[in-house]
């Protein structure tokens, strides 16, 4: 990484390391190869008979074919160009025609954590994994809230889809159908840092009109008071906690409230994963109601995904990650790429065990 850059931008193809990034929905899991990309590498992810999840690099260590062109022989990964057989601890256990087997016959296996409907993976350090790091998101799956999943993909670098979610004032322009208006835009954003490791974005709109989303979701009829706060904590950890209640309510308790997680894992330095959810205080037995959310928010998404990408596809015709201006509505992202640029440092400087050397 180089230090000369702004860390406001970071321009470089860094990716944090040691820490749980999400590999999958645990539901794509099964007892069959599964490949996907993540932070830079490729990765075979699949279950065994017992139901544990082993992530394993998806490359051959002979002449690098990816594994994932093999096949699953019980709990044994075969490698489908010849025939080299692995466990589940990415040992070789057999090689068709002779019966010694290098010590190089190796394939390196990632730590995986299953919890809040998700397969969490550890791409750094494996003695560094501790399942204790993974955040807490257990209100997924409380009582008092329904959820609503989905997943996108987005060929954009995952810095700008961090912007996007520390700046919601473009929820005015790009999303009017669904959860934007003019109260969004026109409201001052307040912007902290949370224990030195989180950025806090907050806005209150008062008196303001009730998007299309608000309407449908809590039948507001009249004004309302609303309001939404994005926490950032790198490497992609975004919650947006958002509610309204009719103007002029005092008991913010009362009113409707909603929590979404945005959890984003580089795919490369072009491209990311966006795995989402979207939780409710409200109706929380209503499964139509459910789906009604799901589609408003891949619809929402889809807008993201558009800007997102035609804005990776020109900031390379341009040569930066940077804004060419820096506006008032930018204290968010630009806090939120100081933070990750001091954590890729911190991870970067950290002393190093031999082995993992």
């Amino acid at each position: 990484m180089t230090g000369a850059h702004d860390p406001t931008c970071g321009q470089d193809a860094v990716f944090l390391s040691n820490c749980w990034q999400v590999a999958a929905y645990s539901s794509e899991i099964e007892h069959r190869l599964f490949k996907r990309r993540l932070v830079g590498r490729s990765v075979l992810l699949y279950r065994t008979g017992a139901g544990e999840v082993v992530a394993m690099e998806d490359r051959c260590p002979h002449r690098y074919v990816p594994l994932s062109l093999g096949r699953l022989d019980g709990d044994i990964v075969q490698c489908g160009y010849h025939g080299m057989r692995f466990d589940a601890t990415g040992r070789c256990v057999g090689i068709p025609g002779q019966k010694i087997v290098p010590a190089k016959a190796r394939v390196p296996v990632f730590p995986t954590v299953e919890r809040y409907t998700f397969v969490w993976i550890w791409m750094g350090d494996p003695y560094k994994a501790d399942p204790a790091l993974v955040p807490d998101f257990h209100w997924m799956h409380h009582a008092e809230w329904a959820v609503a999943e989905g997943y996108h993909h987005v060929a954009a670098n995952y810095r700008f889809l961090i912007d996007n979610l520390l700046d919601l004032s473009h929820e005015t322009f790009v999303h009017p159908e669904t959860i934007g208006n003019e109260a969004v835009a026109e409201s001052p954003v307040a912007v902290s840092i949370v224990d030195k490791k989180t950025v806090r974005a907050h806005r209150d709109m008062a008196s303001a009109e009730a998007p299309p989303q608000f309407v449908s979701l809590a039948g507001f009829s009249g004004r309302i008071d609303r309001w939404h706060t994005t926490f950032y904590t790198p490497p992609g950890f975004c919650v947006i906690e958002v509610g309204a209640v009719p103007a002029g309510t005092a008991d913010r308790a009362s009113g409707f409230e909603a929590r979404i997680l945005n959890l984003i894992t580089p795919e490369n330095e072009r491209s990311s994963h966006y795995f989402w959810a979207h939780a409710r205080n409200i109706r929380l037995d209503d499964d139509a109601l459910t789906g009604v959310i799901r589609q408003s928010i891949v619809e929402t998404f889809d807008q993201d995904k558009t800007v997102l990408e035609a804005q990776q596809i020109e900031s390379a015709a341009v040569g930066s990650m940077d804004p060419g201006v820096i506006l008032g509505i930018d204290t968010g992202p630009v806090q939120g790429r100081r933070v990750l640029h001091a954590a890729l440092q911190a991870e970067q400087t950290a002393p190093q065990r031999e082995e993992a050397r």
